[in-house]
């Protein structure tokens, strides 16, 4: 008789449902910090999301299991762990970087799990925040004036992104430009440039989401500014080259709103100048009306030109991974994603009936007009910025060891970096 081996029909004793992701996963350990971090801990959520973005299959057992062997546990196992004292400091830092004190508690919360991964309960942040700028609370009391709304009923993601530039911090010298999905809100970039006024510039930030997204969305949305009608045309053309079938008339490549109307975006800047954009212009000011800053100094303004564009994309950065998983309130009424994140809503566009829109472009030719409108030109790089001195004010600013920029300690490095340059 055959010896059993000989009748094996599975030797390598692999199976339909593919290998499972250890604890010593790097991947996996990443990706389930990004959720902690992001405040998901619904382990049948985290089971879709890891499929979504990261074709990972895991049950949600398994996922329970895992994310207890990696010490990521929710705010009531936190607080039983976790001194008060220790857990009050967290709120208190976290309160510091908001001196415009514009957040409540729950984007307090949400800021202070993105930044550490620390689980607080919404209650012990609020009792914090009334026992040390109860003040706060009525700062925040809204006063904006209504505009009338039409409920929106978004297809899909990428149906439609909303774009503008943000005037706020133009005062102090550093404009901005971004591009939202508007059916979810998701903020695809923020970009801190030289001008957001200038048509080429303009043009080139879309083409830089386009390669981001590699595809680009099937309508777009501008307020009527002069800097837009380059990107008018050059919608119009990728479209019209890549997916002739699509009727212009019925769906315009690009439609021109008014700003109170450019909902998506106008909402978004609001969020942004009341989280960082306020106490930015506030810091800067500071820095200047204590003599730290001589912007007629030579020395100063190139200093100033290199290193505030690096603090406030870092400040957009974190400002986009706040907002963007950050979970929005339940709203029955509303048309679209409710009660979920930026990101599950980008990620999951089934569970709110939505769909994907996004329309395919050769990345080869979005690459070759980046490379015509820039010309060989960094279009980040601040005017009194050369490359020589960017690389130089790099190496000093490594030589410090900072361990994290921020509107704290920005005056002090540059004060520090000055003498060295």
């Amino acid at each position: 008789m055959a010896s059993s081996s000989a009748h094996n029909r599975n030797p390598e004793g692999n199976n339909r449902y593919g290998p499972v992701l250890t604890v010593d996963s790097m991947l996996l350990r990443e990706a389930l910090e990004k959720y902690h971090r992001r405040l998901i801990t619904d382990n049948n959520q985290i089971s879709e999301l890891l499929l979504a973005d990261h074709g990972i299959v895991m049950k949600p057992r398994l996922v329970k299991k895992r994310r207890q062997q990696f010490g990521f546990v929710g705010s009531r196992k936190t607080m039983k762990t976790l001194d008060s004292k220790e857990a009050e400091q967290l709120v208190l830092d976290q309160m510091d970087r908001d001196p415009a004190r514009h957040q409540g508690p729950r984007v307090i919360r949400h800021k202070l799990a993105v930044r550490t991964g620390q689980h607080i309960t919404r209650d012990f942040v609020t009792d914090v925040m009334h026992a040390h700028d109860s003040a706060g609370f009525d700062k925040r009391d809204p006063t904006s004036k209504r505009i009338h709304r039409e409920p929106k009923v978004p297809p899909g993601i990428n149906e439609r992104w909303s774009a503008d530039g943000h005037d706020k911090l133009y005062g102090i010298g550093f404009p901005v430009w971004a591009l939202v999905d508007d059916a979810t809100g998701l903020w695809f970039d923020i970009y801190v440039v030289p001008s957001n006024r200038m048509g080429h510039t303009i043009l080139y930030l879309f083409l830089c989401t386009v390669e981001a997204v590699v595809g680009m969305p099937l309508q777009t949305t501008t307020d009527c500014g002069s800097e837009t009608t380059q990107l008018h045309g050059m919608v119009k053309a990728l479209r019209e080259s890549f997916h002739p079938d699509i009727d212009s008339i019925e769906t315009p490549a690009h439609v021109y709103v008014r700003s109170v109307h450019n909902i998506s975006i106008e909402r978004s800047w609001l969020r942004l100048r009341l989280e960082f954009g306020d106490s930015a212009v506030i810091c800067f000011k500071w820095g200047e009306e204590n003599g730290i800053y001589l912007s007629h100094i030579p020395e100063h303004a190139k200093l100033c030109q290199w290193l505030w564009p690096k603090l406030l994309r870092k400040l957009a950065k974190e400002f986009m991974e706040s907002r963007n998983s950050y979970r929005s309130r339940r709203d029955d009424s509303k048309p679209g994603p409710s009660a979920m994140s930026r990101n599950e809503a980008y990620s999951l566009p089934h569970t709110w009936g939505g769909r994907e829109c996004l329309l395919d472009v050769d990345m080869d030719v979005v690459r070759e007009i980046k490379d015509f409108i820039s010309n060989g030109e960094d279009m980040f790089r601040f005017p009194l910025v050369t490359a020589q001195f960017e690389q130089k004010a790099e190496e000093v600013y490594q030589s410090l060891h900072i361990h994290d920029l921020s509107l704290s300690n920005v005056w002090d490095v540059f004060t520090a970096m000055l003498p060295l340059l």
